[in-house]
């Protein structure tokens, strides 16, 4: 009797510490899971998670082009000395410096203090606008650092960009001079039915601006012209004509804006505008990830160009709701590893002005950090396989 008491004693030790053990592990694994979530739910900092920026920008403000004034334009004989036609002001320099600064501001702790030629790669069109801009943000993005500076007197680091030449330039300059299928399939967007109906009602708006400027005014890429010139000279605070009252900057500037919107109006022109530097940005991430990006230290790419890189890029990924850039606005386009979910994520900025912080914009069907493979499959349909035979070229485009 007395062993059965004492085995059954031994049996109900065995389990009350089976017992115990067994609430404990499930305490201790409690306490874990919400360790782990606790740490995969803080916020991750945009400099924690950045692994790859690309910058588009625009120009700061500038003088008028001589090849869009119009006859009755009261500065049309004047050279804007000692700038000259389509150059910065002093202004528009002041503008795309302090859009470096801002970029400065903002990945201040991603890119460090000290300018490296391996991390920055930037391209601009064949203008001295553009090709002053990109100096200009440069140096507010790379302000040198004290073992850099090599004048006292002078608060500024050289940093080199890249540009091709005019006629060669096959990706930041606009498709209409060397991609046929781009300008054919824009006539037809441009001859249809949706397009005629919207120039019906505004031609007597064409008519009025036409009697006073003293050029025809027939389509809406003259009224962009004309929206040009009057915004370079309000720019520099000069006095428009009284006729541009009821018409400027409203109706002008929205009319100029639908000439944008046109020629982003479908997927084929989408894919053979915006598309290729799309593109060329999706390449880059994707290299950053499979640590194949040469150099691989590589940590901003800035493109310096026209409205029109701001409009395309956007209206690449969907992003574009048609209006007019400002000077000096810029798209910014980050790539993010997300630790929490162990993948990689982009997310789009638009600095419309260049005086405020940019705006965080979610792709259709994506939120604002949109996986990678996500980002790549809601684009594809806009990023050309073949850009060369795409734009039925006689030129090799790729």
């Amino acid at each position: 009797m007395f062993r059965i008491l004492t085995i059954l004693v031994v049996l109900i030790v065995v389990i009350f510490v089976v017992a115990l053990f067994y609430l404990d592990m499930n305490f201790l694994v409690s306490i874990g899971l919400v360790y782990v979530t606790a740490v995969a739910s803080q916020p991750i900092s945009d400099n924690d998670s950045l692994r790859l920026i690309s910058v588009f920008l625009r120009h700061g403000a500038r003088t008028p082009e001589f090849k869009d004034t119009y006859p009755n334009d009261p500065y049309k004989l004047d050279t804007f000395q000692p700038m000259g036609w389509g150059q910065l002001t002093n202004h528009g320099k002041e503008m795309a410096f302090t859009l470096g600064k801002s970029l400065r501001k903002r990945y201040q702790e991603f890119l460090g203090d000290i300018y490296t030629p391996e991390a920055i790669l930037a391209q601009s069109t064949d203008y001295d606008r553009t090709k002053m801009s990109a100096l200009l943000a440069l140096a507010g993005l790379y302000p040198p650092a004290e073992t850099q500076r090599w004048n006292d007197q002078l608060n500024w680091l050289p940093i080199p960009f890249e540009y091709d030449k005019d006629k060669l330039d096959h990706s930041l300059k606009r498709p209409n001079t060397y991609c046929p299928r781009y300008m054919k399939e824009l006539e037809e967007v441009l001859q249809s039915d949706a397009a005629l109906a919207y120039l019906k009602p505004i031609r007597i708006t064409f008519r009025y601006i036409e009697n006073h400027c003293g050029k025809p005014i027939n389509k809406l890429s003259d009224v962009f012209q004309i929206y040009q010139t009057l915004t370079a000279e309000r720019s520099m605070n000069l006095t428009l004509p009284d006729w541009t009252v009821p018409v400027y900057p409203d109706v002008i500037t929205r009319m100029a804006a639908k000439q944008c919107e046109m020629e982003n109006y479908n997927d084929i022109l989408k894919r053979l505008n915006g598309g290729r530097m799309l593109g060329k940005v999706i390449a880059n991430m994707v290299a950053k990830t499979e640590g194949s990006l040469h150099p691989h230290e590589r940590k901003i790419f800035i493109y310096s160009g026209h409205e029109n890189n701001v409009i395309n890029i956007l209206a690449a990924m969907d992003l574009y709701k048609t209006h007019f850039p400002n000077y000096s606005s810029a798209v910014l386009i980050e790539l993010h590893y997300l630790r929490s979910r162990q993948n990689y994520a982009v997310k789009v900025l638009y600095q419309g002005d260049v005086y405020n912080p940019p705006e965080e914009l979610a792709l259709p069907n994506c939120d604002v950090l949109c996986p990678l493979d996500s980002f790549i499959k809601l684009t594809e349909n806009h990023v050309p396989k073949n850009y060369t035979a795409e734009c039925d070229a006689l030129v090799n485009l790729d």
